[in-house]
């Protein structure tokens, strides 16, 4: 069980730091716009997310107490903002309206963080109880 959690834990690792490898390339501009053109609001998440990606993605690695909490405050943020803060993230100026695969898009993070979610509390709940008995 310990190692079920061990492997699970390195997915979602991997995960996350391709999570910051997007952030990145939404920086350098290698992602469709100008970054700093880009609304403010954008801007500010990249940054955010990017920091807690990679808090996430090493952390889980070296298991850093402070990977579980960037872990669940990423996880919980992104579900409310693409939940219901998503108005407010689509609400941008003409040249950054997003279409309808934007949504898709948005839809499919919501559930992949409810299942990450679900993966690392087992995985935290198997790795504890192994080292309880």
């Amino acid at each position: 069980m310990k190692r079920l959690g061990l492997i699970v834990l390195v997915l979602i690792s991997a995960f996350y730091a391709y999570g910051a490898l997007v952030h990145i390339l939404n920086m350098v501009g290698l992602r469709g716009f100008d970054w700093l053109s880009a609304p403010l609001k954008w801007q500010v998440l990249d940054v955010v997310y990017l920091a807690l990606d990679v808090v996430v993605a090493l952390g889980l690695w070296q298991r850093w107490r402070a990977s579980i909490i960037a872990f669940y405050v990423a996880a919980f943020s992104q579900i409310a903002l693409y939940t219901i803060g998503r108005s407010w993230i689509m609400d941008v100026p003409e040249p950054f309206e997003q279409g309808p695969e934007a949504m898709t898009y948005l839809n499919g993070l919501v559930v992949f963080h409810v299942l990450s979610l679900a993966l690392v509390t087992f995985a935290l709940k198997a790795r504890n109880a192994t080292t309880a008995a």
